[in-house]
């Protein structure tokens, strides 16, 4: 998947002025409506700051939309109160309890920053992997992964 935009191109658009990103928004909000139409269009509402302005934006110009939120078991209770206190609001029960989650994923421990890091490094070792198979064909039959050289990755992370 290619960026939709380079990093000069972000920081550009964060300096802009509050009323211009809002427009940018409604802008993008009216794309998906035009394209799926009222019926086809819903905002994720985990009632933070974040899901809480753009429902703000979207039932400003279109009171219609519903909001969906799901009601995880780690979720502060504050916060799912708030959330169900907004009309036109469906509620999502996880079909598995979080222990179930956790016995079969593990326990969330990771952060988005971190995880867009592991992410990176698995393609970027899926490249080197699929370069030196093009060059040898021994293979692991379980895995299928070569295994005639191994790479080890160190992740660091810094907290600024």
């Amino acid at each position: 998947m290619e960026k939709a935009h380079e990093a000069y191109e972000l920081r550009q658009m964060q300096s802009l002025p509050l009323r211009i990103k809002i427009r940018m928004t409604q802008r993008r909000i009216q794309d998906w409506v035009d394209y799926f139409g009222t019926d086809g269009v819903y905002v994720s509402f985990s009632g933070g700051k974040d899901s809480t302005v753009l429902l703000d934006i979207v039932r400003g110009m279109y009171p219609s939309i519903p909001a969906v939120f799901v009601n995880v078991p780690t979720q502060y209770p504050e916060l799912r109160d708030f959330a169900k206190s907004f009309d036109n609001v469906t509620v999502l029960e996880p079909k598995i309890s979080f222990m179930e989650v956790c016995e079969k994923y593990g326990f969330p421990l990771i952060s988005k920053e971190v995880s867009e890091c592991v992410q990176g490094a698995r393609k970027y070792l899926t490249s080197i992997m699929d370069e030196r198979n093009a060059f040898d064909g021994q293979t692991d039959r379980q895995t299928d992964r070569r295994t005639d050289r191994q790479t080890i990755l160190i992740v660091t992370t810094s907290t600024e």
